[in-house]
Order: C-alpha cells, then structure tokens, then sequence
C-alpha cells in the first residue's frame, strides 16, 4: 500500500505522471504468474490491499475520530473490515507508519482549511 498513488499523494509523496514502460509491464505480469499469489491468497491479497488503502483515503478525508467511532448510526467501516485493519496495525510496522503519515497530512490539510 505504501507505493499506491492514491496514498502517495494523500501523504505528499512523488506520484509518478508515467507507468513503466509497457514492454517492462509484460515481463513483470508474467513473472507474477509464477511468482505471486493464487487462487484464494491472491483474493485475500487483493481484499487486504484494496480495504487498507480504502481505509487509508477515509482516514485522511474524514479523520481518526469519524473512522474510528464505531458508534454511529451510519458506520464508516464494517466490522470485518475494522478486523483486518486492526491486524495490520498490530503485525506490521511500516503500515502503523503509513497510518501516522496519512492522519499528519489529514491535520494539515484541516488546519489549512483545505
């Protein structure tokens, strides 16, 4: 997730104009065939990557209070979405990191009235 656009751009990051070049993209796919997940663990993989980034982009528009207040009527995050990113938050560091990021940007783009 820390590589995607979307997040790059919600924290400030260099969000690149250009892919890579499409022969390069080829090789890569089919380098990924062999390589990647499958069948459920790429599900599963899809799920968590979309739902974390998701997440990341509620967080910055909308702030940690509205996230993560589950007591409202019109519930942000269902709760088996809350599960996976709870586990997120405690087994893996550099997406702890990425969350501290996101809601410092999400303060100054508040503060600055954005």
């Amino acid at each position: 997730v820390n590589a995607d656009s979307i997040v790059l751009q919600m924290i400030g990051g260099d969000v690149k104009e250009q892919g890579m070049p499409k022969v390069v993209g080829e090789v890569m796919s089919s380098l990924f065939r062999f390589i990647g997940p499958k069948g459920v663990n790429f599900a599963r993989y899809s799920i968590d990557y979309h739902l974390l980034r998701n997440y990341l982009h509620v967080l910055y528009e909308w702030g940690e209070e509205r996230v993560e207040d589950s007591g409202k009527e019109e519930e942000v995050m269902p709760q088996y979405a809350r599960d996976i990113v709870e586990w997120y938050l405690v087994e893996d560091d550099s997406f702890r990191e990425l969350r501290e990021k996101v809601l410092v940007a999400s303060r100054v783009k508040k503060t600055a009235g954005l």
